[in-house]
């Protein structure tokens, strides 16, 4: 079914990051750009690494500013070259939809690079294999490919222990939840931008709330056009008021990839 080629959906002329950008400046960028990851390129604009924010959270640390009494989280005065990750996972413009989900799957990761004889010429993420999903109509309903069970937390945590939370459940996203219904997301883009709120601010006062609710009996070709549509990354399966999983842009690469 995905047998189309990853040129047809690729993202052109991706957003890049020198080597020698301070920690602060990649953060910037990727709040700037509303992405999840950049490529790290050296002075020929070759890709030499992958910076995301996920990198960021692992180095960043809590501590009390001068004239403070709480502790905030803040990034060390490190390089994107200090913390990049070298591996990079490359595929060519005529592989599959469906091969290329798969590698996204293999490696746990949601991009994939597009180079012809080392020159990148496009990025391939979870939400352009979204847009596939799209095209092909996929529909199987969407409890088939949701991850379960959802990890919540509640709306009076504070930030501290909602940053633990994803490190510790090693997820991108927590459901913020208020006497079990969904009122928003705490995920790693948003523990990025409070990186200068106080720790003990609660999840509610930083969480987001772009999100959707849907039945899992949802064919999976709509979920994701409503995704696209609204700019949303998430979904809570909800039935008969209890909250039954979370589909995400990897799931919809697990989608693909097995579909």
């Amino acid at each position: 079914m995905f047998r189309m080629p990853v040129r047809l959906y690729m993202t052109r002329e991706p957003d890049t990051v020198r080597e020698d950008a301070t920690l602060e400046e990649v953060a910037g960028l990727l709040e700037r750009r509303r992405i999840s990851a950049m490529p790290v390129v050296d002075d020929d604009h070759c890709p030499v690494g992958v910076i995301s924010r996920r990198d960021l959270l692992r180095v960043g640390e809590l501590s009390v500013p001068e004239g403070r009494a709480v502790p905030e989280w803040t990034l060390p005065d490190e390089t994107a070259r200090d913390v990049m990750s070298r591996q990079l996972v490359v595929v060519a413009p005529s592989t599959s939809i469906a091969e290329a989900a798969s590698h996204l799957l293999d490696n746990h990761i949601h991009r994939l690079f597009v180079e012809v004889e080392r020159e990148l010429r496009g990025v391939l993420t979870t939400r352009d294999v979204m847009k596939a999903i799209v095209d092909a109509r996929l529909e199987a309903p969407i409890s088939r490919f949701m991850s379960k069970p959802l990890q919540t937390i509640a709306t009076f945590e504070p930030l501290q222990v909602a940053r633990r939370q994803l490190e510790e459940l090693k997820v991108r996203g927590l459901v913020v939840a208020e006497e079990g219904i969904p009122v928003g997301l705490f995920t790693e883009e948003d523990a990025l931008a409070a990186r200068h709120q106080s720790a003990d601010v609660s999840v509610e006062r930083v969480m987001g709330h772009a999100f959707l609710v849907l039945r899992p009996e949802t064919p999976t070709h709509q979920a994701a056009a409503r995704m696209a549509s609204m700019h949303v990354r998430r979904i809570v399966v909800m039935a008969d008021g209890e909250l039954q999983g979370i589909l995400t842009g990897f799931d919809l690469a697990g989608a693909a990839a097995v579909s």
